[in-house]
């Protein structure tokens, strides 16, 4: 026979999460909106700090800049999806979120005179 025992915590954690999947659509929402808009606002402060989730600082720049990482990207992160089961915490805009996955990986570019000409070139027709 097996056994098992659960503590007052966990009973009432339970009981919690049982309500919240029977409330009204909408007032899940709402629950979930000011969540996401909690986890913004909590990676905003991490980043403008430079620390991971966890407290620990982020690694220092290989090279000589002393710049702060991924700067003003913070400003640009929002809810971008809530469908009452599933909020999504994403980029404003598509361009934003490949800049902060490069910055993020360190993926380096490489700009050449060459390149500005055509890019000003296409943006002229």
């Amino acid at each position: 026979m097996i056994k098992i025992s659960v503590d007052k915590q966990s009973q009432l954690s339970v009981l919690e999460s049982l309500k919240a999947m029977t409330l009204p659509r909408k007032r899940r929402q709402r629950i979930l909106q000011n969540a996401a808009k909690g986890s913004v606002q909590t990676s905003r402060k991490n980043q403008k700090g430079q620390k991971a989730p966890d407290g620990k600082k982020w690694p220092k720049r290989a090279g000589k800049s002393r710049k702060k990482m991924q700067v003003r990207l913070a400003s640009l992160l929002t809810v971008t999806g809530n469908d009452g089961n599933h909020a999504t915490i994403g980029w404003r805009k598509s361009a934003t979120e490949k800049v902060a996955a490069k910055q993020h990986y360190g993926h380096r570019e490489r700009h050449t005179r060459a390149a500005a000409i055509k890019a000003l070139r296409n943006a002229k027709k």
